[in-house]
């Protein structure tokens, strides 16, 4: 997102240069129109003076013809530009940013592999120091969720969105870290966690509506 930040800020900053110079030369068109006025009422009996006069006319109709053609040029390419603008705000605002992408997705993976750890426990078919290791690690990745926040970029609902995504993520890892240990001989506690999981995949399929994410995708690189 870094690059389309940089787009923005380009096109816009263009599409204030531009508009500004339309309205220079605007102005330079108005101040022209009126020389050609004032100067046209003047009257002389004097030949030089006459054509001193009709080069002056001539010098300023070309510099108002200039000026107009200049100014329709120029407020054609800052209307372009803002629009440009516009549009990338629109995209940035409608779409994850590079940090969010990877947090959701790295979320959807720690969630998936945080959830079969926790049925495979229920099952009874683990090795229970290795899966104490899985759930601990998985629950560290998960708890770093805590200072994450969503892209000020993005719209504001899809912010909510995201951040609420970020904050079950957040409370999982850090229960789970702090209980690892009693997973193994309370069911109950596995259906709790089983549970949030479920929880935190609501909030994740809010995400992936919101933004569009192609959680198929997602699930053949499982």
């Amino acid at each position: 997102m870094k690059n389309l930040e940089l787009v923005f800020l380009g096109t816009f900053i263009s599409s204030l240069v531009l508009l500004l110079s339309a309205f220079t030369l605007l102005v330079l068109f108005i101040v022209r129109r009126k020389q050609i006025k004032a100067t046209s009422k003047k009257k002389s009996r004097s030949k030089s003076k006459r054509r001193e006069q009709k080069k002056r006319l001539e010098f300023l109709r070309k510099s108002s013809k200039r000026a107009l053609i200049f100014f329709i040029l120029f407020l054609f390419l800052g209307i372009s530009a803002g629009a440009g603008a516009g549009y990338v705000s629109y995209y940035q605002a409608m779409n994850l940013s590079e940090k969010d992408e990877k947090a959701v997705v790295d979320g959807y993976y720690l969630i998936s592999d945080f959830e079969k750890q926790l049925e495979a426990i229920k099952k009874g078919d683990v090795d229970q120091k290795k899966a104490a290791e899985n759930i601990q690690n998985l629950g560290g990745s998960m708890a770093s969720y805590s200072g994450l926040t969503a892209s000020e970029l993005n719209k504001e609902e899809g912010q909510l969105k995201l951040n609420r995504f970020y904050n079950i993520v957040k409370e999982l890892g850090v229960n789970a870290s702090a209980q690892y240990q009693d997973f193994f001989d309370n069911n109950e506690l596995v259906d709790e966690f089983l549970s949030d999981t479920k929880k935190a995949k609501g909030y994740q399929s809010d995400v992936f509506k919101f933004y569009k994410v192609d959680q198929n995708a997602l699930k053949k690189n499982e």
